[in-house]
This record gives structure tokens, sequence and C-alpha cells, in this order.
């Protein structure tokens, strides 16, 4: 089945941005003297994309983490349930998003985050939660010159990326089983 927490999270954090975009243009732009509702979108959208920009692990298969993820997913862990349960989720993002109705700006970031609080509440009604993801390796190049490191040092073979472009030849090992 689909993990919908991976659906809610990107909709969750790509609003959290929009927010923030909108909200800038509220306030740099003068809507009918409606300057509070830009600010309570600034605001809003920093703890927004803080809280979302974490990825959950995946119940199965494997996980590709954001880059600096590991700084951030102690805090959200140490939120407890208020971090971890997508029930919450669900209800912080749908009060956040009430007042961004009523500001011509910031009414489509209001929409997506309705939508990701809506998301959230499925995962949550399928009883999906959010966990850290582990880091076997750390992150980034280091983590691939680990991994040839290894390989080399264990006796395991690293494979080369073509130098050819399809089709290619076939080896000369191919040739003899042929034969």
């Amino acid at each position: 089945m689909i993990e919908l927490a991976m659906w809610a999270n990107l909709q969750a954090q790509y609003s959290g941005w929009v927010t923030l975009v909108c909200g800038i243009l509220g306030l740099a732009i003068p809507f009918r003297g409606r300057f509070e509702y830009g600010v309570y979108a600034v605001v809003v959208s920093i703890p927004i994309i803080l809280l979302e920009y974490p990825r959950s692990k995946r119940a199965k298969g494997s996980n590709v983490p954001r880059p600096y993820q590991e700084q951030i997913a102690p805090v959200i862990a140490m939120l407890g349930f208020f971090g971890r349960n997508y029930f919450m989720r669900f209800v912080i993002h749908l009060v956040a998003s009430v007042p961004m109705f009523f500001f011509l700006p910031t009414m489509l970031p209001g929409i997506f985050l309705f939508c990701a609080s809506v998301t959230y509440f499925a995962a949550a009604l399928r009883g999906e939660q959010w966990a850290p993801v582990k880091l076997a390796w750390g992150s980034g190049a280091r983590r691939q010159d680990q991994s040839r490191a290894g390989a080399a040092a264990g006796g395991g073979r690293v494979i080369n990326a073509p130098t050819a472009a399809p089709p290619r030849r076939p080896a000369a090992g191919a040739e003899a089983v042929k034969a």
C-alpha cells in the first residue's frame, strides 16, 4: 500500500515554502490594510518548514534523507507526541490554514496546507507514525567513499560505469560461453 505520510510530508513542506513566499508578497504589496495576515503567514511558515523538513522512515524499502536532516530530526523526536503523531500534525496544519483563507495572497497556500492536513488525517487513520531515519554511513560523498572502500577492502568487486553507449559488444567471456 502507498504510505500517505510521504505525500502529506511533501505537500506540507511545499505549502510551507509557498506560504513564506506569499506572506512576503502580502507584506510587500498593500492589500486593503491586512498587513497582519502577511505577518502571520511568514511567522507560521517557518515552523511548518522545520517540522516537515525531516522525512520519516518508510515501513518498507529504503529512504533517501534530505540534506542536513540528521540535525533537525532529533528536535522533532524530542517533541514526542506532537512530533510523531500524524493526527496532531493534522490538527496543527488545519488550525494554521484557517487564517490564510481571509487574505488573497495566502489563500492558495492555505488550500495547500488544508490538503496536506487531510492527507495527514488519512495517514493517521491508517496508523502511520513518524519515525526518524537512521543513517548507517553518514551523508553525501562520505557515504559513497566508504562504500567503495569497503567493497575494495572486503574483497567485493567495484563495478565501473559503462564507457560505451548501448548496444555494446559482448564481453570476451560471453563469446566463449556461446561456443
